[in-house]
Formats: structure tokens, C-alpha cells, sequence
């Protein structure tokens, strides 16, 4: 019965400090994601009363005041002599009017959270199996919230200073998704036509990206760009972020689709010689889903077939010459511990021989 009455001989502090943390970041998510479900942020771009937040949102009162005085300590609102008001930040993102809005991003989130609760389930009967296709289209939304947080903008910067952007005139982006790259370099150069090409269900997005924002040079090709052609004639092809982004298979349909001295740039997360994990925790969220068609490997955005860095160089100055090679603190974007993190992902801007 020692331990009735003498301490622990090892401190409980670091466990109990990990599970403060893990609790207090969860409570704080359910806050804000809460607010931004009963709409608090969409009508605080003008200071209310907790009395008209209450009637608004139809909530209970002395729940709302608690929340509301979190959100100002969080810097989400703003109180000034009982009048509460959007920080600039949440006018920015957590507002549903405005084009950076994050809701998809908390979405995905709590979506991934759920799935951890499954963990034990996954860990003795394997991964839970869905389509690729059904993947992308679920997740295409939050991918494109996340990017327009600055890497897409840092992206497009490098890429539209390259020389050969200037004269461009077909641009392919290979698995294009929610097509926001296409469109915002068809923005930079007002003689460049753009075509994504991605799975059909992806593409619905697309379509709605491209009405949206009344971008009349961007069009779309469904397909598989494993099995089916990708067309030709293109100045550049752009790929982003996506199964075979490792795979030295894809490199000669890829230059065969280009012009001679044509463009390819590939943005993905590679491993090099030797590289075991990029983070423990992604590699268990990656394999906690298998997909039906492309076959998953065991780290995080790896695939069967997938090259190392140095493997790919290889393939690829068989087919082009290199032009410059990107790293990731130049065009990152910021990270959430989930499926979509930049880690340490290159630029590789490499031209047609």
C-alpha cells in the first residue's frame, strides 16, 4: 500500500503535460468550430452585443459569453465596451462571404480526428478501403483552402518568373484538382490557355472554381493520367501533389506531351536514399486508408513504383535538362499534422531536350 501514501518514484508531470495539451487543443477546436457552424464570425464584420450574438444564433447566453471571451483571448474577436467585434483575422478566414473562408479546412479536420478514433479497429483488422477518385473529391475543397493561404501564391510567383511562363501559350496541369493553379496562372499570362486534367468526379469542383471566378481560358480533361492520353502541344505541364509525382513511368508520356523545349515542373515531397519517415504520425494517418486503384506504400505520400530523389534525377535528365530545383521554404505552406502538409517538398523545373 506504498503508493497510498509516497509519490511516484517517476513524475507523472510529462504524461499529464501531453494530455493538458491534447485536451486543451481539442476544446479550443470544438469552440471555434462551433462559433463558425452558428454563424457568430459572419455577422461580426460590425460590433453586436452578446444579447444580439445570442439572438442571431439563437443561443444560450451564459454559454455564448464564455465563448465569446475565449474567441477574444484566442484573437478571433475583438470586446470593446460590450460590443463584440471580428479580429482581422477572422474577418479574413472565418467569415463565410469571404473567397479565403476555412470552414473546409475544419471540416477535413474534424473528419480526420474521427478517423483516429478508429485506430484500434484499423491497427488488428488493416486499413479502411476507398477510391482514389472518391478521395481527392472529398478532400478537394480543403486542399484548395489551405493553398490559398500563401503556397499557392508562392508557387505561381516562381513559377510565372520563369522566362518560358512569359511566351507560354498551353499549359497542361496534370491532376489539377480544384484547378486554382490553372486559373491564377491563366490571371498572370492573358495569352495562356489552361487545361486541368484530373478524375471526372474531381472535376465538378474544377468546373465550379473556373465559373466562379469566370476564368474563360481554363478547361477541363477527365481522365486517368496512368491509362489514358494527356494530350500534346503543351508549353507546360505543371504537376502538383499527386500519385506517380515519384514515378519515373510517367516521365516520357509527360515529355512526349510537350513542345520541343517545352516546360515540366514537378512539385512533390520526395525521399531520398536512405530516408526512412518524414513523421511517424503521417505515415500511421497514410495507411490508415488504402486505395482501390493506386497502390499505397508505407510512408507518407509514397506509392509502389515511387523513385527516390535521386532515382528520378536520374530518369529525368534522360528526357530533360534541369533547370532549377525549389525547396520547400520558399513556397511552403503552413502545417496541420494532416494529409496535405508540404513537409519538405521540392520544385523541380526541368525543360524538354
Amino acid at each position: 500500500m506504498d503508493f497510498l501514501v509516497n509519490e511516484p518514484s517517476v513524475s507523472p508531470k510529462p504524461l499529464y503535460e501531453m494530455l493538458n495539451d491534447c485536451s486543451r487543443s481539442f476544446k479550443v477546436f470544438c469552440v471555434i468550430y462551433t462559433a463558425m457552424k452558428m454563424g457568430v464570425f459572419d455577422f461580426l464584420n460590425k460590433p453586436k452585443t452578446l444579447a444580439e450574438i445570442c439572438e442571431k444564433t439563437n443561443a444560450n447566453p451564459d454559454f455564448m459569453d464564455k465563448i465569446c471571451k475565449i474567441l477574444v483571448d484566442l484573437g478571433l474577436l475583438v470586446e470593446k465596451n460590450g460590443f463584440y467585434k471580428n479580429s482581422e483575422m477572422s474577418d479574413m478566414y472565418l467569415r463565410k462571404d469571404s473567397p479565403l473562408y476555412q470552414r473546409s479546412v475544419f471540416e477535413d479536420l474534424r473528419n480526420n480526428l474521427k478517423l483516429w478514433e478508429r485506430l484500434e479497429e484499423i491497427v488488428k483488422s488493416g486499413p479502411i478501403t476507398i477510391s482514389e477518385e472518391g478521395f481527392f473529391k472529398e478532400h478537394n475543397e480543403s486542399l484548395a483552402s489551405q493553398a490559398l493561404c500563401g503556397e499557392l501564391q508562392r508557387t505561381v510567383e516562381i513559377i510565372s518568373s520563369l522566362p518560358e511562363f512569359k511566351k507560354a501559350r498551353k499549359l497542361l496541369d496534370l491532376g489539377g484538382g480544384h484547378g486554382l493553379y490553372a486559373i491564377a496562372f491563366t490571371k498572370l499570362n492573358p495569352n495562356l490557355e489552361a487545361y486541368v486534367f484530373d478524375f471526372p468526379e474531381v472535376l465538378e469542383k474544377t468546373k465550379e472554381n473556373v465559373s466562379k471566378l469566370r476564368a474563360e481560358r481554363v478547361h477541363v480533361i477527365a481522365g486517368n493520367f496512368f491509362t489514358d492520353d494527356i494530350g500534346e502541344g503543351y508549353d507546360i505541364v505543371f504537376f502538383s501533389y499527386n500519385p506517380g509525382g515519384r514515378n519515373p513511368k510517367l516521365i516520357p508520356k509527360i515529355h512526349a506531351s510537350l513542345k520541343d523545349g517545352g516546360i515540366f515542373i514537378n512539385k512533390h515531397v520526395f525521399y531520398h536514399k536512405g530516408e526512412e519517415s518524414k513523421s511517424l504520425l503521417l505515415d500511421i494517418e497514410w495507411c490508415m486508408v488504402s486505395w482501390s486503384g493506386v497502390k499505397k506504400a508505407k510512408r507518407i505520400y509514397s506509392f509502389e513504383g515511387d523513385a527516390t530523389f535521386e532515382e528520378y534525377l536520374e530518369t529525368l535528365e534522360k528526357y530533360f535538362s534541369v533547370v532549377k530545383i525549389v525547396d520547400a521554404y520558399e513556397f511552403a505552406g503552413y502545417a496541420l499534422t494532416q494529409l496535405g502538409d508540404t513537409l519538405d517538398a521540392k520544385i523541380i523545373v526541368a525543360k524538354k531536350i
